[in-house]
């Protein structure tokens, strides 16, 4: 059925249309204007809460930091005493400075953790500088967590005067105790050093890269020390006879007849060593150990060119190469096949040396009743004997005299400890003072420190090193009267690390104008040169990687003897001086890649001193 009032098609059931109800308000179209200006409050609204947020997150970002900053400062200012303490023998005081340290150090990495430094670290440029703040934090608070409270244990078991001789013995025991204390603190400050490497500080700001670059120049220093003496807690008891009896040759060179070590081995003294004491068992005159028809060991094409085969025939021409570990096989295989007996490695040292241990031993005096003191020993061994006693054997007898009193004054105990070991060990920083072991194991030890007097062309991780050694050529004792001076400049930076040098070699004669009427054993034998005169070779070695690109002596191209030793590029120059003369060799030096260290200058140890030198690097 149908509605009367619908069309066919719907039923009378069907459903009427109902009418449409009015729109409420709340749903009635709103001005394009009203919603623009709706948007725009949220916006502001939500941009105002964002930068209400980050702003709080800067001001907590900043709060934090400088509450780090201020632990930083106090645990530098904790880091000062702690050395000074330990430098006194101050235990106690050097305990309590380091919990104060750590307290400072936990707070420095606390105040630097947390969500806000999280979200900060992904944001560019800002994360590079709260990254580079992490890790200053990190690596002071593992220093005084785990670096330095083994090194204040290692100074409470080892005081300098407790390793002074008694009656001729060195106590090893408290070195033993003190070696695992030693080498862990050495494990901790080389992580720290490498953490520190790690971080790019070309990246940083100035108010942060400085910082970065200040603490990893004093973790080096610390990691050089620490590194020194697990060394030394590993080498010293063995070498001193822990493990049983050992004997050493030690080799006193004059370097008034210079040598690329240093000078001509006088004196060879053989030391027994057990358990801690120390004897001399043996002394022989170098000119003893000279009479081998063929080298003591095969030598190479290289070492023939440049030092002659008395380079192992010869005991007073062994120093002639200035790579030590080699002189110490030599001299070790011309004392077996001229006297005999086992050799457990060399030691060298010289009047400088022995100079610089009479300082903490004081005076000596010799069979003759001279008195040696720091203060005459170089000049009286090294020029004072010739003018004085004409007869070699009787020079011979004096120096021999010398050797023993000195050694027995160490031996002994006398004087200051702690100053005899300061005392070796500036020896060993000026090249006076050199250790080769016949031991594969200990000499790995040795052979990267100033102790092993390697030939090598690199110091460190990014230091070249040019070598520049003399050989006398005079047959006699003017090398008394040498200077040597190298000066240079780094010219510029090139983008592999490699660096160009000029490099200046001077080298003079001091001697007094009438030195030709000095004595015959000084001024040598008129065959060789004039009397008065000096010959000398100098040789001067590339760094590793890098190369001699220019040799001009005294400003003219004249002879240079071009040679490679051990990888190394060598450029040799004879010049023979008159009293008052100056010669030059003017280099221009390519140092190799990834160099972009300071470069380091080692040289013979002469009379009046010479070297090491550094050239500032032109790298930035």
């Amino acid at each position: 059925m149908t509605h009367p009032d619908w069309g066919d098609a719907w039923s009378a059931q069907s459903v009427p249309e109902q009418p449409a109800a009015p729109e409420p308000r709340w749903r009635r179209a709103v001005p394009a204007r009203v919603r623009r200006g709706r948007r725009r409050t949220r916006v502001l609204l939500g941009a105002g809460a964002l930068v209400a947020v980050v702003l709080a997150a800067a001001g907590w970002l900043a709060l934090d930091a400088i509450a780090a900053r201020d632990a930083l400062l106090s645990a530098r200012a904790e880091v000062v005493r702690l050395q000074e303490q330990a430098a006194a023998g101050d235990v106690e005081g050097a305990r309590a400075t380091v919990t104060r340290l750590q307290d400072d150090a936990a707070t420095a990495r606390e105040r630097t953790r947390g969500p806000v430094w999280a979200v900060a670290a992904v944001v560019p440029w800002v994360g590079a500088q709260t990254e580079a703040v992490q890790v200053v934090a990190d690596v002071v608070d593992n220093l005084a967590q785990h670096g330095l409270p083994p090194l204040v244990d290692a100074v409470s078991l080892v005081d300098p005067a407790g390793l002074a001789p008694v009656d001729g013995r060195v106590d090893l025991a408290p070195l033993a105790a003190a070696a695992p204390q030693i080498v862990g603190a050495d494990t901790a400050v080389q992580a720290a050093v490498a953490q520190l490497d790690g971080v790019d500080t070309s990246r940083l700001v100035g108010q942060v890269a400085e910082p970065v670059q200040e603490l990893r120049g004093q973790v080096a220093d610390v990691a050089a020390t620490t590194s020194t003496a697990a060394r030394a807690a590993a080498l010293l008891p063995p070498m001193l006879g822990a493990d049983g009896p050992r004997t050493y040759l030690v080799l006193v060179q004059n370097n008034a007849e210079p040598r690329a070590t240093g000078g001509i081995p006088g004196s060879v003294l053989l030391l027994s060593v057990d358990d801690g004491r120390v004897e001399v068992v043996d002394q022989r005159r170098g000119g003893e150990l000279a009479g081998l028809a063929e080298p003591a060991l095969p030598l190479t094409e290289t070492e023939t060119a440049l030092f002659g085969t008395l380079l192992g025939t010869d005991m007073r021409d062994v120093t002639f190469t200035p790579d030590f570990p080699r002189t110490g096989e030599l001299a070790r295989a011309i004392w077996q096949q001229e006297v005999g007996g086992e050799v457990d490695g060399v030691l060298s040292v010289d009047p400088g040396a022995l100079a610089l241990v009479l300082g903490a031993t004081g005076p000596v005096t010799l069979a003759d009743g001279s008195t040696l003191s720091r203060e005459n020993a170089v000049a009286e061994l090294l020029n004072g004997v010739y003018l004085r006693l004409e007869d070699p054997a009787e020079q011979d007898a004096f120096f021999a005299s010398t050797a023993a009193t000195v050694f027995g004054a160490v031996a002994g105990g006398q004087g200051d400890a702690a100053g005899v070991v300061d005392a070796l060990a500036q020896a060993a920083r000026e090249g006076r003072l050199l250790v080769w072991s016949a031991h594969a194991e200990e000499q790995e030890l040795l052979a990267p420190t100033v102790l092993g007097g390697a030939l090598r062309g690199r110091a460190g991780d990014d230091s070249a090193v040019v070598g520049v050694y003399l050989n006398d050529g005079t047959q006699a004792k003017m090398g008394y009267y040498l200077d040597l001076q190298v000066t240079g400049e780094a010219t510029s930076c090139r983008p592999d690390g490699s660096q160009l040098v000029d490099v200046t070699v001077s080298l003079t004669s001091t001697a007094p104008a009438d030195a030709a009427e000095l004595p015959e054993y000084v001024v040598g034998p008129d065959r060789v040169v004039p009397p008065g005169e000096v010959r000398t070779n100098v040789l001067v070695y590339a760094p590793a990687g890098g190369r001699l690109e220019s040799v001009r002596v005294n400003s003219g191209d004249q002879g240079v003897l071009a040679q490679v030793h051990d990888d190394l590029g060598v450029a040799a120059r004879t010049f023979t001086l008159a009293p008052g003369q100056n010669a030059t060799m003017d280099l221009e030096i390519l140092t190799g890649k990834s160099s972009q260290g300071n470069l380091v200058i080692r040289s013979t140890p002469l009379a009046g001193g010479s070297g090491p030198w550094s050239i500032p690097s032109s790298c930035p």
